[in-house]
Parts: C-alpha cells; sequence; structure tokens
C-alpha cells in the first residue's frame, strides 16, 4: 500500500477521535441558564423551611397574642423560676436511686409495676373514680405513674430492713385509732390498710434521710442556680 494513502488514513481517524459530539440539549445550554440554576436552589430551600416552619411552629412557639409570640423558651425560664430547684432536686434523686439500685442489684420487675397500678386504679375505681381522669388532673400519664411505682418499689427493696412493720405496732395503732376506721371493714381489711399505712410512713422517714445521704456522698456539680 502506498505511504500517502496510509497517512490520509490517520488524518481521518485523528479527527474522528478528538471530535466530540455535544448533544443538542447541552450545546443549547447558555450562561444563563446557569445564573439562574443558584436562585431555583435557594428559592426551594426557601419554600422547604417555610413549610418546616409552619408544622414545626409548636417547638418554637407557644401561643401568638394579637401577632406577638410568646416562645416556649419564655415559657420555661418561667417555669424554672416557679420550680425549677424542686423538679432539678427531684431528678438528681431519681438517678441517685436508680444508680443505687444498679450497684446493690436491686430490680423491680415490669409485672411488680403492674400489680402496684391495678391496685391503684382498683382503688380509685372502688371510690367511683377513674385513674386516666385522676392523672389527667395532675397533669400525669399513665408512664408518668408507671415511672415513679418503679422508682418506689426500688427504694422500698433498698430499705426493706428500715420499713419493715411489727404485729406489736399494727396492734398498737389499731387499738388507739379504732374508732376512726370504718364499720365495714373486715378486721384482716383493717389490719393491712394499717400494714401498708405504717409502712408508707416509715417509708418516708427512711427515704428522706436516705437520700440526704446519698446526695452528700455523690459528686454532684451544678451548672445552674435556682
Amino acid at each position: 500500500m502506498p505511504v500517502k494513502k496510509i497517512a490520509k488514513r490517520k488524518n481521518k481517524l485523528s479527527v474522528k477521535i478528538g471530535t466530540t459530539v455535544m448533544p443538542k440539549s447541552i450545546s443549547t445550554y447558555t450562561i444563563k441558564d446557569k445564573l439562574k440554576q443558584p436562585k431555583v436552589l435557594i428559592g426551594l430551600i426557601v419554600v422547604i423551611l417555610i413549610v418546616a416552619a409552619f408544622f414545626l411552629k409548636g417547638l418554637f412557639i407557644a401561643a401568638v397574642v394579637n401577632g406577638e409570640p410568646i416562645s416556649r423558651i419564655t415559657i420555661i425560664s418561667e417555669l424554672e423560676k416557679q420550680g425549677g430547684k424542686q423538679i432539678l432536686s427531684s431528678l438528681v434523686n431519681k438517678i441517685l436511686i436508680l444508680q443505687e439500685a444498679k450497684k446493690k442489684k436491686v430490680q423491680i420487675s415490669q409485672a411488680e409495676i403492674d400489680t402496684s397500678l391495678k391496685q391503684i386504679e382498683d382503688s380509685l375505681k372502688s371510690q367511683g373514680q377513674n385513674l386516666d381522669t385522676a392523672l389527667t388532673t395532675q397533669g400525669m400519664t399513665r408512664q408518668d405513674l408507671m415511672t415513679q411505682l418503679k422508682l418506689r418499689g426500688l427504694v422500698e427493696k433498698l430499705l426493706a430492713d428500715k420499713i419493715k412493720v411489727t404485729d406489736k405496732e399494727v396492734t398498737d395503732y389499731i387499738e388507739k385509732n379504732k374508732d376512726t376506721f370504718p364499720t365495714n371493714l373486715t378486721s384482716d381489711q383493717i389490719k393491712k390498710s394499717v400494714v401498708e399505712q405504717l409502712k408508707q410512713q416509715k417509708m418516708v422517714n427512711a427515704s428522706q434521710s436516705w437520700l440526704v445521704e446519698l446526695n452528700k456522698n455523690a459528686q454532684i456539680n451544678y451548672f445552674v442556680s435556682y
């Protein structure tokens, strides 16, 4: 084959390889269109933020009075002024109780919590009341009550040796208060009620001094002052 013809073919190949055919849609994409793209993106972000603000407004705004908003931060601040110290103390005690129970390997089962919950519910029913209604009036839920029952159950187990009620204590109490008991109760019912009452009194006294001691021995760093 002649040398000249080979050279021509090489030239043709080089042209085909080096040339890129641009689609019509891309070739007509102008600089003006590129400048519009960020604006569209910004607009989309603004719309998303507006929609999010509408649906999540309750996370930041509690109420709007004649166009003037009341933020949730304002409410939280006021609540902290009124009961911040008490609530913080309660939360600290809750953690201390859970930590002490874990350290002493003391547990309370869900079945035990359910039993206590049923006792409360049955007691309210006998008085013509409803548990959920009673909880609502106190600003509580069933889960809140179950948490309290769990903590109370743990404290009872942790302080079991300090809240025991003897037969003599029950007999003495009944003798001193025999005129105050309902006449429709049996002696067994009275005794059971007295045992529970004395047990609760002992637990209140024992738990108060016990929690004071736990707070004293714990390493607690406070970053707010009420």
